[in-house]
């Protein structure tokens, strides 16, 4: 009876130590988030997680061969943030998980929207009353004065970029905007359609030659409702975009 005592106790203390049979990159004993807990439990989100986390060191890193390293070394890091904070915690299914770290992972989009039928969502794969309405950013605009051969500065703008609903179509919006940047160059968004695809609102403008989409990424950051613009490939820029201007990691807090 001993024995078996013993031996009950030694399987349960191997149960309680091995929670999850997957290593990710974190501890997955202390999992707490939907996330985190769904990366422990499958084989193939643990194993990008690990990857991703050795790209991130890898990045962090290469900052000591930079001219300015304790500014690439900031950049990596805020970077970082953004993505778990914008594009992996906002997650709801394994399939945008899996989707997220392979982007990051592979510096390469996958395009388009996560679903072919949009009228067939149900209401927790749309978006929230937060995914809607108007972001802004103050920005320091400067001026180059050729007569004086210097940059002045002239005082700041606000960059806004409004996101309207559609009736009766809650996966749609109209997106605006006119974003100002240095030298008065603009990125203008016109009136553009997106989709809403799992966590994100898609703008597609695509060429015959290439893929040119703009995502826009609401989620809660430090305890405001916040908006982070990626530009994939930097391709929506090229269109869209002044010399000076950019869409790519721009964040506004919704007003």
């Amino acid at each position: 009876m001993k024995k078996l005592c013993i031996t009950t106790i030694g399987i349960l203390g191997t149960c309680l130590l091995s929670t999850y049979a997957n290593s990710a990159s974190f501890d997955c004993n202390k999992a707490a988030s939907w996330v985190e807990k769904t990366v422990c439990d499958s084989p193939e989100l643990s194993k990008l997680d690990n990857v991703m986390a050795k790209k991130y060191r890898t990045n962090l890193n290469n900052a000591a061969n930079e001219e300015d390293s304790k500014s690439y070394k900031n950049n990596v890091i805020i970077d970082q943030k953004l993505w778990l904070n914008f594009q992996r915690d906002t997650c709801k299914s394994e399939e945008c998980l899996i989707r997220e770290y392979k982007e990051y992972i592979e510096a390469q989009s996958s395009y388009g929207v996560a679903w072919n039928f949009s009228d067939e969502l149900s209401p927790s794969d749309l978006p929230r009353k937060s995914a809607f309405g108007k972001f802004s950013q103050t920005s320091q605009i400067s001026i180059y004065n050729s007569g004086t051969q210097r940059w002045e500065d002239t005082g700041e703008a606000k960059n806004t970029v409004s996101i309207h609903s559609v009736a009766n179509k809650p996966y749609l919006s109209i997106i605006e905007g006119v974003l100002i940047f240095t030298n008065a160059h603009t990125c203008d968004l016109g009136e553009s359609k997106a989709i809403w695809s799992e966590n994100h609102w898609v703008i597609n403008d695509d060429q015959s030659d290439k893929n040119v989409e703009l995502r826009l990424y609401p989620a809660l950051h430090k305890g405001k409702t916040q908006l982070l613009l990626r530009d994939m490939d930097d391709q929506y820029r090229r269109l869209h975009c002044g010399m000076r201007g950019y869409f790519d990691g721009i964040v506004l807090e919704r007003e």
